[in-house]
């Protein structure tokens, strides 16, 4: 889909985020605009309260972008799930692939292969909380 580099940025999100398209190939800029844009990502769910549904939050928006986390959080709202857990907005961000899901009108963003999200989500939570059980911080 054009992402490049370790960290799978699209160019245009790496000049957002201070690093210029060319030198995206280089791992240090690369992680780099993906620090910022995770930082950045973290801020509209600050008011979430609990700090791993924060963080799984922000990874789907870091992997599909902010608009589909907030159209998955505006249905699992419509349908009377907690926009706020992240297994709730999971649910509907793999339901994003269905005409019904992704054609309300609460959603703005459209179609998603949400199981390519879920699955980077799990593998980095997990990854994660390997590396914690090692002690590395």
């Amino acid at each position: 889909a054009g992402a490049v580099g370790l960290m799978q940025l699209m160019p245009r999100t790496a000049v957002d985020y201070g690093v210029d398209a060319d030198s995206l190939t280089y791992p240090e800029h690369n992680v780099l605009a993906a620090v910022r844009l995770l930082n950045s990502l973290k801020r509209p769910f600050k008011q979430v309260p609990n700090v791993e549904d924060r963080h799984k939050l922000a990874l789907a928006a870091f992997n599909s972008g902010l608009g589909h986390v907030i159209d998955a959080r505006a249905l699992a709202r419509k349908y009377g799930k907690n926009p706020d857990s992240w297994n709730d907005v999971c649910e509907f961000l793999l339901l994003k692939r269905l005409p019904a899901y992704y054609e309300d009108p609460v959603c703005k963003q459209g179609y998603l292969r949400g199981n390519e999200t879920a699955d980077f989500v799990t593998e980095v939570w997990t990854r994660y909380q390997y590396y914690l059980e090692k002690g590395v911080k």
